[in-house]
């Protein structure tokens, strides 16, 4: 069977990838909308297949909150954080669909995919952010600044002969990450700090960057546009090897 190897991008950091046994997502939020942070008929819209499993970077409002809804339609499973799981928790996601990640992990998941879960940072700090230890009260998450980051996660996964690695923040925890190899890094780069070009080159091997999390989240995906973060990273990281995916078509890797 020859490798069919498949993505596609729905603005932030959330990505479909499909193979020839199956297929997953990383960060599927599509309601992009910071004060109704759930819209149903715009998941409709958009997220239509069934992934095998889910991967979630961290908590933060502009990643997570699609998840609830998403479970609900396909009963998939979702690999997140401490802090990330309890938010679904107080949600009302079953336990059969959360599996809480713990650094380090190595999983292998439907279809012969395997996933390395390294420990990450969210852009501009090199401290693990406030979480949940526990479930928070549900009235907390009408507010999205209460959709606490927590623990992060990168997450180098392995399927079909290739290597993908994706950082849902402009960010890296270098003692986890240092000497990390991949084919494609699906890096967020959105605002990254002065010090991140040379931390990233310096740290992580990757033939080919594909960045997300550089268009304008806070609009819907049909009134989007994409920032000047790519521009910058080109600016301070001169050849670099870089990939633009298109909003929302299926590009082949």
């Amino acid at each position: 069977m020859n490798c069919e190897l498949k993505i596609k991008w729905y603005g932030t950091n959330a990505l479909e990838i499909k193979h020839n046994h199956g297929s997953f997502m990383i960060d599927p939020y599509v309601s992009r909308n910071r004060k109704q942070l759930t819209i149903p008929s715009e998941i409709d819209k958009y997220l239509i297949s069934k992934p095998d499993f889910v991967l979630m970077t961290h908590a933060h409002w502009d990643h997570l909150p699609d998840m609830p809804y998403l479970i609900q339609k396909t009963d998939t499973i979702l690999y997140a954080s401490r802090t990330a799981c309890n938010i679904m928790r107080t949600l009302g996601v079953p336990e059969k669909n959360l599996h809480q990640l713990t650094y380090g992990e190595v999983i292998e998941m439907p279809g012969g995919v395997f996933v390395t879960a390294l420990e990450s940072r969210h852009k501009g700090s090199d401290d693990i952010l406030p979480g949940y230890d526990t479930p928070p009260a549900a009235e907390l998450l009408a507010k999205s600044d209460n959709w606490r980051c927590g623990e992060v996660f990168s997450f180098l996964i392995e399927l079909e002969g290739k290597t993908l690695m994706n950082m849902g923040s402009a960010n890296l925890h270098v003692p986890s990450m240092s000497g990390a190899d991949c084919d494609w890094l699906l890096g967020g780069i959105s605002r990254f700090t002065p010090d991140f070009p040379e931390r990233l080159m310096r740290n992580i091997h990757f033939k080919c960057l594909i960045p997300t999390h550089h268009d304008e989240f806070t609009l819907p995906l049909d009134q989007t546009y994409l920032r000047n973060d790519l521009d910058r990273l080109k600016e301070a990281i001169p050849n670099l090897p870089v990939r633009q995916l298109p909003l929302l078509q299926w590009e082949e890797l």
